[in-house]
């Protein structure tokens, strides 16, 4: 992926009450903190909807994600309308292997409660299949527990983060507007558990995505997310756009360009030179030791999947100077929707 720093270092306004402004309208742009009402009911023309429009086109989910030198395990729930699907995985980075990758459908509201508060009082759930996820918010902490089917076990608290919390409302072609907040570099207290095996996630890192948006039928993105306790990576091609295109470093979040996201659709290759994502000038190579993919037909729905585990390594070139980066671990992703 290759992204282009912008001159000066931007300190973001104070993320809005609402993505709605006073007069109706989106409020468009990237900025620092959370919105407290997510709600689109008061848009005003040339945005407005009526109600069965949006009830197919509202889409919502909450995501986190764990990482560090032993794991990458993350869980997501997502609530599109109609339906509503969760997943739950674990990674062996030791091993280079998956340990637990379950995917879930299910009925929204029944199984599936995803928050409509980015922030303090959020709390997302997910019961059924035989797993139960929860992802709740009091104060400047973030709980998570989950439970999953082969006796997977998580129990995390995730801290305050060093930097401000990324909140891009951005313009959706094919739809209206996508409200979205990203949290990186959140350190890690907990331990999951995999039957008999038992690890301890001090020297983790973890990050919250909690999106919602009045969204395209057909929506596609090409995403990077990678963090350590002073750096993180947000940047997407396709969808929200160089809107949320961030890095977070030394407690402030520096907007970056345009990206070009080069992952390809195939299995990671190991060894010397193994790539599926390159981020020029910005940062080198991504080196892949695993992946996690899901294709599904629902017939009105339909969803294209692929998102590697790996590390980064090179340099990140910021307004204040150049930081050396080795084995930065996160994630590409490469995804498909028609909902």
């Amino acid at each position: 992926m290759t992204a282009q720093a912008k001159t000066e270092p931007a300190n973001l306004p104070p993320a809005p009450p609402s993505p709605v402004d006073a007069a109706g309208q989106p409020a468009f742009g990237a900025y620092a903190g959370e919105c407290g009402d997510l709600s689109f009911a008061r848009l005003e023309r040339p945005y407005a909807r009526g109600p069965l429009w949006r009830m197919f086109h509202a889409k919502r989910w909450h995501f986190a994600s764990i990482s560090g030198p032993r794991l990458v395990t993350a869980f997501c729930v997502v609530d599109v309308g109609y339906a509503a699907n969760a997943f739950i995985y674990l990674f062996d980075r030791e091993a280079k292997r998956m340990l637990a990758d379950r995917s879930f459908m299910g009925l929204p509201g029944l199984m599936a409660k995803v928050s409509l508060r980015a922030g303090t009082g959020a709390r997302t759930s997910w019961s059924g299949g035989g797993a139960r996820l929860v992802l709740e918010r009091g104060g400047a902490s973030w709980h998570v527990q989950a439970r999953g089917p082969g006796g997977l076990e998580i129990e995390a608290i995730l801290g305050d983060p060093p930097a401000p919390t990324l909140c891009a409302i951005a313009r959706i072609e094919g739809g209206v507007a996508n409200v979205t907040h990203k949290s990186a570099c959140l350190p890690v207290q907990g331990t999951v558990r995999l039957g008999d095996r038992r690890w301890d996630l001090d020297g983790h890192t973890g990050a919250i995505d909690h999106t919602y948006g009045l969204l395209a039928r057909d929506t596609t993105w090409r995403w990077v997310s990678a963090a350590r306790a002073d750096l993180g990576l947000n940047l997407v091609q396709g969808f929200n756009g160089p809107v949320e295109n961030v890095v977070w470093h030394d407690g402030r979040i520096h907007p970056v360009g345009a990206a070009e996201n080069r992952l390809r659709r195939t299995r990671p290759r190991s060894g010397p030179g193994a790539s599926a994502a390159t981020m020029l000038p910005s940062i080198s190579p991504f080196r892949p030791e695993g992946e996690r993919r899901q294709d599904k037909d629902l017939i009105i729905a339909r969803s294209r999947y692929v998102q590697p585990v790996g590390v980064f390594s090179g340099t990140i070139r910021l307004p204040g100077g150049e930081l050396q980066v080795d084995d930065l671990v996160g994630v590409t992703e490469d995804h498909t929707a028609r909902w």
